[in-house]
Parts: structure tokens; sequence; C-alpha cells
């Protein structure tokens, strides 16, 4: 097994399953020893932050749950021939100074990807990373479904059409879930551009904790419709350097399981790359992804041997 490490006290993390609020004894941040973790020992991970049902972390109004719970991933799409690094932040991104990644979590559900997207990765809970990976992702703000960031003025920022609806919320005088709920509710014919996204960045010195389990509230109420169950939701981080693959909080490739597998090229592809770019030749596992398929199903998680193109 090469260079992929355990975050924390596995016992731990796996002992904090199925629950709202964390013990008062459970801290994140403060015990990041690296030990070498298998890919089942990958799944039983991801399943313990998608079964985490925090408000917060480390029962802090500071410290929002996407902190310490949840999966965090971004979908990925390389075109023939393409050669960039997919854990790179694309010139888009570059340019507008946000990458888009949505949140998963058995509260915070959804039956598709973005875009329809078959694979991408995902990355550790912020205060789960392990040393030495420094990359800290700044969460700026959450949308409780797709937030069509690509049509506003910067990507937390507010559509031009609609400067007043679409700002971010606590601007716009949303506090709660009920608030956001009747602001969609009101425009169902552009919705989207129009609702606005909750604030969770560390810039506004204002507590973050609470509007981001707003938003998780948010998502929860929409996965009830049907018609919004089958739409990600989307939380935006500021854009990082390039090629920071030997730093950067990767915890698995992944493809959505089913049909023909066809995003498992891809992620096997982007294993590679990832192995062969990091100075330490760092193995990270390819994991199947079982989307929910209503919202009283849940996801699940598999680790297949003979999915790996580089084997651990």
């Amino acid at each position: 097994m090469k260079n992929i490490f355990l975050v924390g006290l596995f016992a731990m993390l796996t002992a904090c399953a199925q629950v709202d609020k964390q013990p008062a004894s459970e801290s994140h941040g403060s015990h990041n020893p690296r030990a070498a973790m298998t890919g089942p020992q990958v799944v039983s991970l991801l399943t313990t932050y998608y079964n985490r049902k925090f408000t917060n972390c480390n029962n802090s109004a500071n410290q929002p749950a996407f902190l310490c719970s949840g999966i965090i991933f971004r979908v990925t799409k390389k075109n023939p021939g393409e050669t960039h690094h997919v854990w790179n932040p694309s010139p888009t991104s570059v340019k507008n100074g946000g990458v888009s990644f949505s949140f998963l979590r058995t509260d915070s559900k959804f039956g598709r990807l973005a875009w329809g997207h078959g694979n991408g990765y995902m990355v550790y809970p912020i205060l789960d990373t392990p040393a030495p990976n420094k990359v800290d992702l700044d969460i700026l703000c959450s949308f409780p479904i797709d937030g069509w960031t690509w049509n506003r003025t910067t990507p937390c920022g507010h559509y031009v059409s609609y400067p007043d609806t679409s700002k971010r919320c606590q601007s716009a005088g949303v506090a709660s879930v009920e608030q956001w709920k009747t602001r969609w509710d009101t425009f169902p014919n552009a919705h989207h551009l129009r609702q606005c996204g909750f604030d969770v960045s560390e810039a506004t010195g204002k507590p973050a904790a609470a509007p981001f389990y707003e938003s998780v509230r948010a998502r929860g109420m929409l996965s009830q419709n049907p018609t919004h169950f089958v739409e990600q939701n989307e939380i935006v981080a500021s854009t990082w350097p390039q090629n920071q693959q030997d730093i950067f909080p990767l915890m698995a490739f992944f493809f959505v399981a089913g049909g023909s597998n066809a995003g498992l090229a891809e992620a096997q592809g982007n294993q590679k790359d990832f192995y062969d770019s990091t100075t330490a030749r760092l193995w990270v596992p390819v994991i199947r992804l079982f989307p929910p398929s209503t919202v009283a199903d849940q996801a699940r998680f598999e680790y297949v041997e003979a999915d790996q193109l580089v084997k651990p």
C-alpha cells in the first residue's frame, strides 16, 4: 500500500455516524497522523462523513459543518486529447476566482451530478485533511441547488438582471430556510437566477455555521420534490494555485456506478495522472459512487480492486 493516509483516529470517526450533533469530546484538526489507508478504509471513512448530520464542527458557531462532515466533490470531464490535471482550477475558475463543488450528505441528497457527468474527485473535509496536505480549500458560499454561477457577476455574487434577490442571502435579508423557500417559491420562472447563496466565507468575520446549516436544510427541503431531487447543490471554493498535487487534500477519484460504468476509464486515467504527477507517487483509490435513486435511498460507496489502474 502506497502513500495514502488515515485521517485522525479511525475508530473515533466511524463511531460518529448517524448523529446530529457531535459529542463535546470529539474535536477535529488537531490529530492528523499519517497511517496507511486501504481502499475499503476510504469507503468506510466516506460513509462516516456522509452520515454525519452535524450542525457545526467542534460545537462552534464559527466552524460550519462542511469542515468535518459530508462529502465535498467536484465532477470532471476531459475531452479527447486534453492533458490538463483535473485537480487544477480550470481557466474559467482562474478568471472568476471560484471553483464549484457539490456537498453530499444524508440530509443533503440529490440523485444526479452536475451536467450529468459520471466521474470526478472527492476531497477531505478541511479539519480532517491529513498532513502534509496543506491546500486549505476556502469555501465561500453555498447554494441549496445549482446556483448557475456562470451567469453571476462573481461566483457568489448577484445576477445582473436580479441584483436585489440574487445577492448573498445575508445581504438580501435571508437568514433561514423558511425565508429562502419564500423567495424560491415567489419566482418559479427564474428561481435559479434569483436565488441567493448563503455566505460562509471567513472573510465576513461573522459566524458561518448557522448559514451553512440553513443551506443544508434548504437542500433537504428541495430534495422532497422529485423535480429538484435530480439537481445537485453547489458550493464555491476560492481558486487555488496550479499544480499543487503534492499538498492537495485529494481523498479519492470516483465514478458513478451502473450501466456500462462509463466514467470508470476517466477516473482510472486521473488516478494514474495523480500518481505520476506527485513527487512521492501518492496513491488514492478509484471509488464507485451509487447516488440515491430516491429521497428515501442513501448514497453508497464501494471499492473494487479491479477498478484500480494503479495498484495499491
